[in-house]
């Protein structure tokens, strides 16, 4: 009979000490699942936050450029085209954000306030002005600051709706660098822009990537035929969650394009960075540990005091 007792005992701790186990484990795995659906979610607002943000930084560019075109000085035909670029120099000047802000001919002339003439006829803005559509260009480097410089460019009509000018406003792009960094996800997570046409990065987290770094070249050193993929559906101007593996670890990544521009927004984190438990979660297994610990004990010792009769 003691053998008997021996046996149960031992079947009913081990019973109880796997189920325990199994609810655990279960309960673990349904954790991470949980908190990587959550890091996608996480990714995809910073996505779009971002997108929201540069979206808003491009229009007041723009907003700048069509309150200057209202201006009767500027709608004036008879007006100089050098009067005219004094007006804007001033409203260059007033702004600390602007780099240059001019007017231009049809022949893509501009008159340098300091004197001389610039002509931007070669530049794809102004080719796009001429066709009656605004653009966004760039960022290139400064030749003067030395500063990576984004180009707005526009056309400009008169009162009766004839084309007679262009305009082009210039400012640093160090603000798309600052969303990144406003934005940056937790851990080894990252925000960047792209450009679409090269790969170079046109914002970063870190600046000094800035114009430095180019993600198409790094899909294929990194060997990841999955990161190619994106990269090749990045360049496409298309919008994803995809995911890609490199030196083990598994990251997830969204893209997606910036309207009106050739640039791409890109969220990146790795799984790892949201795959740990929370202090509740971590109570919750321990619970459940002690539980099924405290269960079988008392069963344990429940079967040990039992009093079999004898026949």
């Amino acid at each position: 009979m003691r053998r008997f007792r021996k046996i149960l005992l031992a079947t009913v701790f081990i019973t109880t000490v796997a189920s325990a186990i199994g609810f655990c484990m279960t309960f673990y795995f349904l954790a991470k699942k949980v908190h990587y659906k959550v890091a996608e979610e996480t990714i995809l607002r910073t996505l779009e936050s971002v997108i929201h943000e540069v979206d808003y930084f491009n229009y007041s560019n723009f907003s700048t450029i069509h309150i200057a075109s209202s201006m009767d000085i500027i709608k004036d035909p008879s007006v100089p085209i050098k009067t005219k670029a004094e007006q804007l120099f001033n409203v260059k000047s007033a702004d600390p954000n602007l780099v240059g802000f001019n007017i231009t001919d049809l022949k893509g002339d501009s008159y340098l306030v300091e004197g001389g003439i610039y002509n931007f006829s070669e530049r794809d803005y102004f080719k796009n002005a001429l066709r009656g559509k605004e653009s966004v260009f760039g960022p290139i480097l400064n030749k003067v600051t030395n500063v990576p410089t984004i180009f707005y460019g526009a056309p400009h009509y008169d009162w009766e709706g004839n084309l007679t000018n262009t305009f082009f406003l210039a400012v640093h792009s160090e603000y798309l660098s600052k969303i990144c960094q406003d934005n940056k996800l937790a851990g080894s997570g990252n925000v960047s822009i792209v450009k679409r046409a090269t790969g170079l990065l046109i914002a970063d987290v870190d600046p000094d990537k800035v114009l430095k770094v180019n993600i198409y070249d790094d899909s294929v050193e990194s060997g990841s035929s999955d990161f190619e993929k994106i990269t090749d559906s990045i360049r496409a101007g298309e919008r994803g969650v995809r995911t890609y593996s490199i030196q083990g670890k598994t990251n997830v990544l969204c893209y997606a394009p910036l309207k009106g521009t050739d640039w791409s927004v890109i969220a990146q984190a790795s799984y790892s960075d949201f795959s740990y438990l929370t202090a509740s979660e971590k109570k919750i297994i321990i619970v459940i540990a002690a539980l099924a610990i405290a269960t079988s004990l008392a069963i344990a010792f429940a079967v040990s005091s039992l009093r079999v009769s004898r026949s």
